[in-house]
């Protein structure tokens, strides 16, 4: 009512003031010819008029209120649907755009990929030659540093397909059932020239032990541990395999060494990129910090759950925690 009386004071006013000016006009002014009754008369039809127009006018006046604040809740919500719109279609066009460039990008890694694949096995070849020319080579002491040079070579090749591969890996990956021996054999094969150097006992004891896996992961993992066995070796070096089967399964592996060992404090950063630790730092090994590093991406990627256990000049072991693995793929 008040924002009635607000809008409509100036009409308000005007009919006060026309009231008014009528009785005062016919009362005084012009007394002596009108009658008392019939002024009267005349207020009386004067008010009701203007009381029945002002409750018509009010009930319009609120029914025109209702339509313009309908009309304005409707515009709002249009106005909130077509911005909700066009956000969505914004940022649709954003994802649509973002996922183009990571497709761009995907297939870069994997061009690149398969290039770096192709120039590593383009190398094999006058790898093997060089290796086959310094059997040749009169200088025992010469061919031996040469034969060390050349086995470092191929690891080092070999690492940047794997790594290479490690970008886009679900396009690399085939789980198959394989027995732990077996890949334990080939990686050990693939590091045999330092093994038999460095004169390491081994043992193994995995008769029977199967998981369910990628057979080529899974022995580039084992090189790495291999390999940091014959890194931090120490006199009279030993390398132990073994495993066991859990509840249904699931299998525990471990590979144990008797080398320097790690300091407790440093267990947790181990598999950290680049992480170095404090025996490189002294300056006793040469180290990118990034075969760890690898092994836990690769065990991610393998669904293995991979612990380590050190002290200092105790050695080290790593145990890995195959899955069950035969629910999420279709094998023979």
């Amino acid at each position: 009512m008040m924002d009635y009386i607000k809008e409509r004071k100036a009409l308000l006013f005007l009919q006060a003031g026309l009231f008014l000016f009528i009785n005062v006009y016919f009362g005084f002014i012009c007394g002596t010819n009108v009658y008392v009754m019939d002024l009267l008369y005349f207020d009386m039809i004067y008010v009701l008029a203007a009381v029945f127009w002002g409750k018509n006018d009010y009930e319009r006046w609120k029914r025109l209120g209702e339509i313009m604040e309908r009309s304005g809740e409707e515009e709002e919500t249009e106005q909130r649907e077509l911005m909700g719109n066009r956000l969505f279609a914004f940022f649709q066009k954003r994802q649509q755009e973002k996922e183009e460039e990571i497709s761009i990008l995907q297939d870069e890694i994997r061009e690149q990929t398969e290039y770096m694949t192709r120039w590593v096995h383009e190398t094999k070849l006058p790898l093997s030659a060089l290796k086959l020319m310094n059997e040749r080579n009169p200088d025992s002491e010469l061919k031996e540093e040469m034969q060390e040079q050349l086995e470092r070579l191929g690891q080092l090749m070999n690492r940047i397909v794997m790594n290479g591969k490690l970008s886009s890996p679900q396009y690399d990956t085939r789980f198959e059932k394989l027995m732990l021996k077996d890949a334990v054999m080939e990686s050990m094969k693939n590091q045999s020239y330092f093994l038999i150097k460095e004169h390491f006992q081994i043992e193994m004891e995995l008769e029977g032990l199967f998981v369910y896996s990628d057979r080529r992961w899974l022995v580039y993992l084992l090189d790495q541990l291999i390999g940091n066995s014959i890194k931090y070796r120490r006199e009279e070096p030993a390398l132990f395999f073994g495993g066991k089967k859990l509840s249904g399964e699931e299998v525990v592996f471990w590979v144990e060494d008797k080398g320097i060992g790690i300091d407790r404090e440093e267990l947790p950063y181990l598999f950290d990129k680049g992480y170095v630790g404090s025996n490189l730092r002294k300056g006793d090994y040469r180290s990118t910090g990034m075969g760890l590093y690898f092994v836990k991406k690769i065990a991610r990627l393998l669904r293995i759950e991979i612990r380590v256990e050190s002290e200092r000049g105790e050695g080290t072991r790593f145990e890995l925690y195959f899955q069950g693995n035969t629910d999420y793929f279709i094998m023979d």
